[in-house]
């Protein structure tokens, strides 16, 4: 069980370093293509088309053939895309976007083969361990803090450290995954979709994903391009905002256990909201380092309750199909937000408005959670 579970989470890890580590090494290729910001955001929202795109598919292959064969299959692919990005001389625009597309429809296999394997493992403490894989987004924002200076310099070698590191998951997976499941009938899974219930909740997490990932993608860029602190300082702010995420996020089950999940998510929602105001009209740059922190923790602490209520609601048998499809349809925030902001930046150049423009899906995340609490869900 326990290898399993860190299969899953390495899997995780890896498909994330892949989209988040675009937000450190976009500074020295945007030089090198002479790249504005909408074309800086479009390879992140391409990389989301893809993902989107074949997350409902994956699900269904998910609860059909398992997790294990899924990984090592979709490790497999990951592991030769980053090996052509790794010896490919990066000088066309359009072929950066086409690797970074193929690469989402590969990597949208991973994240529901993970919180398959938590969720036929670990159903009697779902949260907790939800939250547990989930941590492995706050460790690549950590990692990248560390060694993000050093990206700038060699950013190549995040394409060769990549295809090892999928090499690695494509042997581990099959030689330590055990976990197996009694395959689900394509058209029992596919009624998940029909659940009005689900799809609320995916709406909430639509909005949730828009401010998250467009923070994570776009910060340390925004800090340094458009808010002229320098790159030492805007990696501590990257490295301290995974610091609050991974805090934040291992100690979600116990506020959740005690005021509920709905009440959790609104507390996430609200503080997000505070925060990113807070970082526009700070005057003193030192204290961008303590928000920083809050703003890690409040930007992902709703997933784990968000992530388990999907999968109870899909019920036993359908969890891959019933959190790919939540994943797939509520990615689209993750797709638009990178390129919205870089619109915003185009448009104004202003920091503020492109910090307000992430707020747009917490709106959307505070509407879906206020409709869905009055329909009395049980969760």
């Amino acid at each position: 069980m326990a290898r399993d579970t860190l299969v899953g989470w390495l899997g995780t890890f890896f498909q994330l370093l892949i989209r988040l580590s675009w937000g450190v090494i976009a500074v020295p290729i945007a030089l090198l293509l002479k790249l504005n910001s909408i074309q800086i955001g479009f390879v992140a929202t391409s990389f989301y088309i893809g993902y989107v795109a074949a997350s409902i598919p994956w699900g269904l292959v998910i609860d059909r053939i398992g997790p294990k064969r899924t990984i090592a299959l979709s490790s497999s692919f990951l592991f030769i895309t980053n090996l052509l990005l790794f010896f490919s001389p990066i000088r066309d625009y359009a072929f950066l976007v086409l690797l970074y597309l193929i690469e989402g429809l590969i990597a949208s296999a991973i994240f529901p083969s993970a919180m398959k394997i938590v969720a036929i493992t670990h159903s009697s403490r779902l949260t907790f361990y939800v939250a547990l894989l989930e941590s492995a987004a706050p460790a690549t924002i950590i990692l990248l803090g560390l060694i993000s200076t050093l990206l700038l310099n060699a950013w190549k070698l995040t394409f060769l450290s990549l295809a090892i590191a999928f090499g690695l998951i494509a042997v581990l997976s099959a030689l330590w995954i055990s976990v197996s499941s009694k395959p689900t009938e394509m058209k029992r899974s596919f009624k998940v979709i029909l659940d009005k219930r689900i799809a609320l909740a995916t709406l909430l997490r639509f909005g949730e994903l828009w401010a998250t990932w467009g923070t994570s993608t776009w910060i340390f860029s925004m800090l340094v391009l458009y808010r002229h602190i320098s790159t030492s300082l805007s990696a501590l702010f990257l490295f301290i905002y995974g610091i609050g995420q991974l805090i934040g996020i291992l100690s979600v089950e116990r506020l959740s256990w005690k005021i509920g999940d709905a009440k959790t998510i609104l507390a996430n929602i609200l503080g997000f909201i505070v925060m990113t105001s807070l970082i526009v009209i700070t005057p003193i740059v030192s204290l961008y380092l303590l928000e920083a922190f809050f703003l890690g923790v409040f930007s992902f602490s709703y997933r784990p309750p968000t992530d388990s209520l999907i999968m109870k609601m899909g019920g036993n048998g359908r969890e891959a199909t019933s959190i790919a499809f939540a994943n797939s349809i509520s990615q689209m925030g993750t797709m638009i937000a990178p390129s919205f902001v870089g619109l915003i930046l185009y448009l104004t150049k202003s920091f503020v408005f492109s910090m307000l423009g992430l707020n747009v899906g917490m709106v959307i995340s505070l509407i879906s959670l206020i409709l869905l609490v009055k329909w009395k869900t049980n969760y």
